[in-house]
């Protein structure tokens, strides 16, 4: 099996060696991908302590789920575990060591003699009977051992094999404290990493579901959630969600303005082979089915019985042999009839529908002072409602927004754009109109490969002067190469001849409650 390359982690060396290292973030990463929860396959001897911590944080059903689906945000959240064991083990190694002067009195017992020890004996006993229970070291018992090794009482053992004996039983202890300390520190940074990553799945999950479909890219939203990601970012993004449900007119028209091009399909003409089968007799001559005749051959199964008769006249048998082998005898003529197939290749001519995908969308939002309350709520939930369907359709959305000046936003590049869309729907509309403006905007998109075929909304009161002369020539322009251009009108007081450039035009009147949306085609000719 390859590895996968988590260079930062491998080529940093905080634990183990090369390999080692290597074969840890693999087996991460691919315990994210499964779904079945076996854990990384180390012990916390092999990963210097850190192989029960891992498998804690990858035991989260949550995690497990979003990680299975995505292997970009598997990848994510693999390097934030790897980072997670450089920062606990950075700290581990430059933290003072709390057992360091312990470790150095526990190793300098095995220099001493038997005098010195004599001598420091009070003063080790005093340490271990201050740090250990009776338990783990029982320093009357080697104590005890130690006089009888002075007084020459006990032969079995001598003095270097009770202190062996001490010096391990010490180490033991000292090793589990010091192994302590350090899962103290691992478990530590466990406990913050585990609580920033199931923080941002939760931010995903909610904003899953305030923003489906378009949040299929888990690893691009873990990354974008990894910022200053506020309550009321969600807020905001709940605000419209909710509107957008309770408004089905604003829904219906943007399923509307998502199938317009849908409605109009192209056809092309192609050629179809196709092969019948047709019924007919075949004619065997060789079977004797049926008589139909007398001819001349040399088959000597249909002779007539005239012929025969010449082999029975001595004086005849040479004419018969003459006439046999010149084939000329006078034979029965048979054959059978059966009915077969026979293929025959047909061309057709079809008309085919064009695959044709749909198009982008390029939507200009008036954020003008006469927008400002319920038009700008309308305003703001219709492009929430066309941001999803292009996200779940594939389709390009540019979003131009104007006033006296434009700005632009590409609704679709989520990874970058997230951020500029709350900013969008959190803003006050204020000052004065001008389309023409934002018109031009749009003409000029259309031209680029991302948006030439897109469909462009115009959203406004349309409290505004009309467009000019050299844009409504460059809309007829555009519109002989097929591009649709829609206004949704928001409230009743709009200028007709500023909404008589558009194809269709759509009137949301809020005061209306039985009739909120209504339709009008082409209303320059009517």
């Amino acid at each position: 099996m390859s590895f996968r390359k988590f260079t930062k982690f491998e080529n940093l060396g905080a634990i183990a060696d090369l390999t080692k290292r290597k074969a840890i973030a693999n087996s991460i990463y691919i315990e994210l991908q499964s779904k079945a929860g076996k854990g990384i396959g180390f012990n916390n001897f092999e990963t210097e302590n850190f192989a029960e911590a891992i498998d804690q944080i990858l035991k989260n059903k949550v995690l497990k789920e979003y990680c299975s689906q995505d292997k970009e945000l598997a990848e994510k959240v693999t390097e934030e575990i790897l980072d997670f064991i450089n920062k606990a083990k950075r700290e581990i190694n430059s933290s003072v060591n709390p057992f360091e002067s312990e470790k150095e009195l526990q190793n300098s017992i095995a220099e001493m003699d038997e005098k010195t020890f004599q001598k420091k004996w009070s003063l080790i006993s005093d340490f271990l009977k201050n740090n250990y229970s009776y338990s783990q070291i029982d320093c009357n018992f080697y104590a005890s051992e130690f006089n009888k090794v002075y007084e020459k009482k006990n032969d079995a053992r001598s003095f270097e094999s009770i202190k062996e004996h001490l010096a391990e039983k010490w180490s033991l202890h000292l090793f589990n404290k010091q192994n302590n300390w350090e899962l103290t520190i691992i478990d530590k940074w466990r406990k913050r990493i585990a609580e920033e990553l199931y923080k941002r799945l939760e931010k995903i999950k909610h904003l899953q579901i305030l923003l489906n479909p378009f949040t299929n890219e888990l690893g691009r939203l873990f990354d974008m959630s990894k910022g200053n990601w506020q309550k009321s970012n969600f807020d905001i993004l709940n605000r419209y969600s909710e509107l957008l449900k309770n408004d089905k007119s604003i829904q219906d028209l943007a399923e509307m303005l998502g199938r317009m091009r849908q409605a109009e399909k192209e056809f092309e003409e192609e050629l179809i082979a196709s092969i019948q089968l047709k019924p007919e007799w075949e004619i065997l001559y060789a079977s004797k089915s049926d008589l139909i005749g007398i001819y001349e051959s040399d088959d000597l199964s249909s002779l007539l019985p005239s012929e025969t008769a010449l082999l029975a006249d001595e004086t005849m048998q040479l004419v018969f042999f003459k006439k046999f082998a010149e084939k000329k005898l006078q034979t029965f003529e048979y054959q059978a009839k059966i009915l077969s197939t026979r293929e025959e290749l047909f061309l057709e001519k079809r008309l085919k529908e064009k695959k044709d995908e749909k198009g982008p969308f390029i939507i200009c939002v008036d954020t003008s002072g006469s927008m400002h309350g319920t038009p700008e709520i309308v305003a703001k939930t219709l492009c929430f409602a066309i941001l999803k369907i292009a996200i779940r359709e594939n389709r390009k959305c540019l979003l131009i927004s104007f006033s006296t000046k434009i700005e632009t936003l590409d609704l679709t590049d989520m990874k970058n754009s997230i951020e500029r869309i709350i900013d969008f729907l959190s803003m006050n509309f204020n000052g004065g109109t001008d389309a023409s403006l934002a018109m031009h905007e749009a003409l000029e998109q259309l031209k680029s490969n991302d948006y030439n075929n897109a469909d462009v909304l115009m959203i406004s009161d349309f409290v505004m002067p009309s467009l000019s002369i050299h844009v409504q020539e460059k809309i007829e322009q555009a519109k002989e190469s097929k591009t649709k251009f829609h206004s949704l009108v928001i409230g009743s007081s709009q200028n007709q001849q500023a909404i008589s450039e558009f194809d269709n035009n759509w009137f949301y009147n809020p005061n209306n409650k039985d009739s909120i949306l209504t339709l009008v085609k082409n209303l320059h000719t009517l």
